[in-house]
């Protein structure tokens, strides 16, 4: 009478284990520093989307008040200053001349919106 048993002896699991252990011990460390840092491309996409869509909002601003002729550059310097969103800045400068217009002075003013490391910048004329 011949008995047959099937599966697995001591021996064969105690060497799987060894070698499941020793291939995560390889693979971890070299795993690990991307599993972490994998979001830090997804938060500067985040980060950027937020600067474009607070630019979206000032450009619109801009020209609602250009269409309705009521834009005030120095006022839309302090309403950008004082936007509670994002870091922001803004500058007035005036030149005379300039590459389409040879008269008077001309006044631009530049928006620079700052969140974390990112930064975008959009210039503004009277």
């Amino acid at each position: 009478m011949v008995t047959s048993q099937k599966g697995f002896t001591l021996l064969e699991i105690i060497a799987t284990l060894i070698l499941v252990g020793i291939s995560a011990a390889i693979l971890f460390p070299a795993m690990g520093t991307n599993l972490t840092r994998s979001a830090e491309p997804v938060n500067r996409l985040n980060d950027h989307q937020l600067l474009i869509e607070e630019m979206d909002k000032w450009t619109g601003i801009y020209r609602d008040d250009i269409h309705n002729d009521s834009l005030d550059i120095s006022a839309f310097k302090t309403a950008v200053e004082t936007s509670p969103y994002l870091g922001s800045t803004a500058y007035i400068n005036s030149f005379n001349g300039g590459a389409y217009n040879t008269q008077g002075t001309n006044t631009i003013l530049r928006v620079t919106l700052v969140n974390n490391d990112q930064t975008l910048v959009a210039l503004f004329a009277e």
